[in-house]
């Protein structure tokens, strides 16, 4: 049982620790350290105040009283005497006072059960009796009661040297103000709990999402992306929180998703000329073939390692360039010596399928841009505008100026792209349907996507346009020497 309360105990403790050393906790233990110096300050002030006016009260009273009876003191028979008759033992507020007329001598007369003693009062007396000016003074008595006492000197007198004292304690004054700040300081206290109680629910409150994100951070897994923060958050900076923290977890799910359908897609297109390979191998190695039969084979085994080392050099390229580690080199280039030199070596390829290369670029001008990335743009149009035109058809290599920008455009007449693809010819291993089918053995639905990147490095962008009479119409912006962006933020934009 010892042990038990022991552990109990620890993992109170353990708890406590906890929460106190929590962003609540740490927050809620701040206001009230701050409140509690705030109170305090405001309770000394507090008291300072009552007891200043409440000493300042009787001040006034008794500087009236005293004032007034010495303004009826007169000299009767050779001594000084207050006329009225008995000196007054409580001011006309109600404040009990303790009167007394004195010369340097004795007490000449005083008001009933007088707590000070002659020697007192000829001490009160003496400096206003000196100096001829009224005194305040502040003391203790002879049973250690707090007293104030207010002096006036009878200066009008002939040959007669006097003074009137009138003192009051301040017992009843000091416990009242005790009282009073014992009421203010419980009322401080008060609210000191209660306010921190309120500050610490509300800290709560504002933490609670940030706290659901938290969990759902650290219970997230590679398949729970799908998950979001569903709690109703103001539209504050908590609340932007929750948001971007939702839409950071779309992103992830998307570049998951993506990531997922992209190895797919990968190993499908490595499979296939693999799985072909594979079997043109076995039909060759199964029994002996004649020399025409293995040549055959050899020039199939042949295209297909083109076609798929072709495609790994763009997966790669396309890897890099998610990586931010293909970074463009810009050089000054002739834009009509580039487009003519890239699309000349097209036209024994375009001359086999019976298509027209037509050129269309103004006599000068020059772009700032790299010349391979910029290459392999036009190099992929044009690659892809051939294999998808008719036979005895045309295709249009253009470049023109664009503001600050240049327009590279490669236009075909294929059957052009439908519109429920258009959404998706820039992604990577799309194909459109059968009407611009990839022939077997060519492309991977990598040539666009890879462009699209070259373009989007060199601060550009591709894009498919639509132009009458044309099929499909490709124009690549490339940025006159503008500012390229970093893997990272291309991959962004991508998805």
């Amino acid at each position: 049982m010892e042990v038990d309360a022991g552990r109990l105990r620890l993992g109170l403790a353990d708890r406590l620790w906890q929460t106190l050393t929590s962003t609540r906790g740490r927050l809620t233990l701040l206001w009230l350290a701050i409140s509690t110096v705030a109170l305090a300050i405001a309770n000394i002030g507090v008291y300072l105040a009552i007891a200043y006016t409440a000493n300042a009260g009787i001040d006034r009273q008794l500087r009236s009283q005293a004032q007034s009876v010495s303004a009826q003191v007169k000299v009767v028979d050779g001594r000084p005497t207050y006329t009225p008759g008995d000196l007054p033992d409580e001011t006309s507020r109600g404040l009990l006072v303790d009167m007394a007329l004195l010369d340097s001598d004795a007490v000449l007369q005083q008001t009933e059960d007088q707590p000070l003693g002659g020697p007192l009062l000829h001490s009160l007396a003496i400096p206003a009796l000196r100096t001829g000016q009224p005194s305040l003074i502040d003391f203790y008595d002879a049973r250690h009661v707090h007293r104030h006492a207010y002096v006036v000197p009878l200066t009008t007198l002939p040959n007669r040297s006097a003074a009137v004292v009138a003192s009051s304690p301040l017992t009843d004054v000091e416990s009242s103000v005790m009282r009073t700040a014992a009421l203010v300081a419980l009322l401080s206290v008060a609210l000191l709990v209660g306010s921190t109680i309120l500050v610490s629910w509300l800290i709560g409150c504002v933490l609670r999402p940030v706290k659901q994100i938290a969990n759902l951070a650290e219970s997230l897994g590679e398949g729970d992306l799908h998950r979001r923060v569903e709690v109703k958050a103001p539209n504050d900076e908590v609340g932007q929180l929750v948001k971007t923290f939702n839409r950071m977890l779309a992103r992830l799910d998307n570049s998951f998703a993506a990531l997922r359908s992209f190895t797919a897609d990968a190993s499908h297109e490595l499979r296939s000329p693999l799985t072909l390979m594979s079997t043109e191998l076995e039909y060759v190695l199964i029994r002996r073939r004649s020399a025409q039969e293995q040549e055959r084979v050899l020039r199939a085994l042949q295209d297909e390692v083109t076609h798929m080392t072709d495609m790994v050099d763009k997966l790669l390229m396309l890897a890099r360039v998610d990586a931010g580690q293909l970074k463009p080199a810009p050089e000054q280039l002739n834009v009509f010596d580039f487009v003519h030199e890239t699309a000349a070596r097209w036209v024994t390829m375009a001359a086999d399928k019976e298509v027209t290369v037509e050129i269309d670029v103004p006599d000068s001008g020059t772009l700032l841009a790299d010349p391979l990335l910029t290459r392999r743009i036009l190099d992929n149009l044009i690659d892809n505008g051939i294999r998808h035109s008719p036979p005895r058809s045309r295709l249009r290599v253009g470049a023109s100026r664009n503001g600050g920008d240049w327009l590279l455009e490669v236009s075909d007449h294929g059957p052009g792209i439908p519109s429920d693809q258009r959404n998706r010819i820039f992604e990577r291993f799309a194909r459109s349907d059968t009407a611009r089918a990839t022939e077997p053995g060519e492309g991977a639905g990598l040539g666009l996507p890879l462009s699209l990147a070259f373009a989007r490095l060199q601060g550009g962008d591709l894009s498919l346009v639509d132009r009458p009479g044309w099929g499909a119409v490709f124009q690549a912006r490339v940025a006159d020497g503008g500012r390229s962006i970093e893997g990272g933020e291309y991959f962004r934009r991508k998805g």
